[in-house]
């Protein structure tokens, strides 16, 4: 454990950063890029988090070479000894629960991290909206937050540290991150379940539900309203979403159809890996819903939905 006698130094950092941040934005590391499951797909920054979309939810990652987010908190809002920032590396996860919602979230950094865990409301990057915090203050412990309701809304899920790059070497390393409970339910909306079924798989010869395989940089829609016993006045759907011969690494976003994609990748993956995630995903003007291929342009990779259930 390492008692935090680096207060002073932490203080001076925080203040020296607050100028560093507004004109160079991000610190890294100089050795080679981030690696997590969470970062394959550019995903640990405000504006692309990984989308946790459904409970239980289970990932695993590096907090080495992420991006520092720049955060400098309230701390009225957390509790943390983070003091007024956290300056080390992080990566953003991103959730939206409903009424009913119960949510129990676990960190367990590696042996040599001293990680900070934190949940926070309003727009992402902004001041002054943190939510809760874990942050016991030793290498290796594990932090908890939970179970706790959250008032309905978005929130964003922080793996960080209150060290700075390179101040030490507690200030990035591996992690497992656990989220477990219920998200609640959309719109207190009333939920059926059918015989698990499958809506479409690109393997198929091409056609609405079949080929060709998704494109990198397009977004193809589906009409999953009448298919599968799903009727088309249902207001969402829960999904089972593989993906399977990617090309190129890349991210997929389900969401309703005749809408912009939302900055969130509902499930990320690598070239030649074969990835299933479970998702409750909101439905379009006449039960469509799109799916945006975040793979560099020129590359394909094939999608197969199965449904188990909607909302009405």
């Amino acid at each position: 454990m390492k008692v935090r006698s680096r207060v002073f130094t932490l203080l001076l950092l925080s203040v020296s950063l607050l100028g560093t941040h507004a004109s160079a934005g991000a610190v890294r590391h100089a050795s080679s890029g981030p690696t997590p499951l969470a970062v394959t797909a550019g995903s640990d920054s405000c504006t692309t988090p990984t989308a946790i979309s459904s409970l239980p939810y289970n990932d695993s990652g590096d907090t080495t070479n992420a991006t520092d987010q720049g955060q400098f908190i309230n701390p009225g809002g957390c509790t943390g000894s983070g003091m007024i920032s956290r300056p080390g590396p992080d990566v953003v996860y991103t959730f939206t629960v409903f009424p009913g919602n119960s949510l129990t979230i676990t960190l367990t950094p590696a042996a040599t991290y001293d990680a900070d865990l934190y949940v926070w409301g309003g727009p992402c990057g902004s001041n002054n909206n943190c939510v809760v915090e874990s942050d016991s203050g030793a290498e290796g412990a594990v932090e908890t937050i939970g179970p706790r309701t959250f008032a309905p809304g978005t929130y964003y899920i922080y793996v960080d540290s209150v060290f700075a790059p390179d101040e030490c070497a507690c200030d990035h390393g591996t992690y497992t991150l656990a989220v477990t409970g219920t998200l609640g339910v959309p719109n207190n909306a009333s939920f059926y379940t059918v015989t698990p079924c499958r809506v479409a798989d690109t393997r198929n010869p091409n056609g609405p539900y079949g080929g060709p395989a998704l494109a990198g940089g397009a977004t193809r829609t589906f009409t999953v309203g009448g298919q599968c016993q799903i009727p088309p006045t249902a207001k969402a759907i829960s999904i089972n979403v593989t993906v399977t011969g990617p090309t190129a690494i890349g991210f997929l976003t389900l969401f309703p159809g005749g809408t912009s994609a939302p900055l969130a990748s509902t499930i990320n993956f690598r070239a030649g890996q074969t990835r299933a995630n479970n998702a409750i995903v909101a439905l379009g003007a006449g039960g469509t819903m799109s799916v945006a291929d975040g793979q560099p342009s020129g590359n394909t990779t094939h999608f197969i939905l199965d449904v188990n259930g909607y909302f009405q």
